[in-house]
């Protein structure tokens, strides 16, 4: 079995909960580049977060940002998806579900930096670069409310769980990048993607192999349900990311 490109969510995923990149992660990352199998991360961060991780984690790019919203190569050159919608739109939005639902939400815009490095355990420019955004708005909200505020969302919009947030997002997913990424890894192989939360689910249907990356808390269930044919990997975030594209790598030369 010959890989030809590994398509990978950052967060939980590829990345610690804390945005590190563990040992395992980096070693593996160096075997696949020395492989010639292209790592292409496909992420809720932003394209400036993006831009800056590709160059922190010497990956030529493209990836794509915001949950499908559009593409950026390593030179922070980004191309936006038809579907992806403005934030001041999603703004205006997110107050309307408010009101409609009584949801006690509060969107990215309305945290402090002292709030929000709490939750991602994030500082100072990487703050700066997380509310860089374009075309998704994070909400914090309990996921009780999740089925709620989906329901209520008008036809233009998607509300999808990741992490930590509830993303508000015009009508795209991360699957819709896939062919435009893939571009940058021509030929054979098998097209492996790996992802850890239900804004992940289209985008693992996408592929030829699907990898689910557990949290401490086990994988998924909305992706173990949605994935019952899924690899899931033996360990959470980098750890099993790690673990299961060796996994994959030593049978393409066995």
């Amino acid at each position: 079995m010959k890989l030809r490109a590994v398509l990978t969510d950052l967060d939980g995923t590829l990345l610690e909960p804390d945005g590190s990149l563990c040992p395992e992660a980096a070693a593996t990352l160096r075997v696949l580049r020395g492989r010639g199998v292209a790592v292409l991360p496909v992420t809720s961060k932003t394209a400036s977060e993006v831009c800056h991780l590709l160059a922190r984690l010497d990956l030529p790019g493209p990836a794509g940002f915001e949950n499908g919203a559009g593409t950026v190569d390593r030179l922070g050159a980004t191309r936006l998806n038809a579907a992806a919608l403005p934030v001041a739109s999603l703004r205006i939005a997110a107050a309307g579900l408010r009101r409609e639902t009584s949801a006690p939400l509060r969107t990215l815009d309305e945290l402090s930096d002292l709030d929000l490095g709490s939750l991602v355990g994030l500082a100072g420019d990487e703050l700066v670069r997380m509310r860089e955004r374009r075309a998704t708005l994070p909400l914090l909200v309990d996921e009780r409310w999740d089925d709620v505020l989906r329901s209520s969302a008008p036809p233009e919009l998607r509300v999808v769980r990741g992490n930590r947030f509830l993303h508000l997002q015009g009508r795209h997913t991360k699957a819709d990048l896939v062919g435009e990424l893939l571009v940058s890894a021509p030929g054979e192989g098998v097209v492996v993607i790996c992802g850890d939360a239900p804004n992940d689910l289209e985008l693992l249907r996408s592929g030829d192999l699907a990898v689910i990356v557990p949290s401490a808390d086990g994988a998924h269930p909305v992706l173990r349900e949605a994935l019952p044919d899924a690899v899931i990997a033996p360990a959470p975030h980098g750890r099993g990311w790690a673990g299961a594209l060796q996994q994959l790598l030593e049978e393409s030369v066995s």
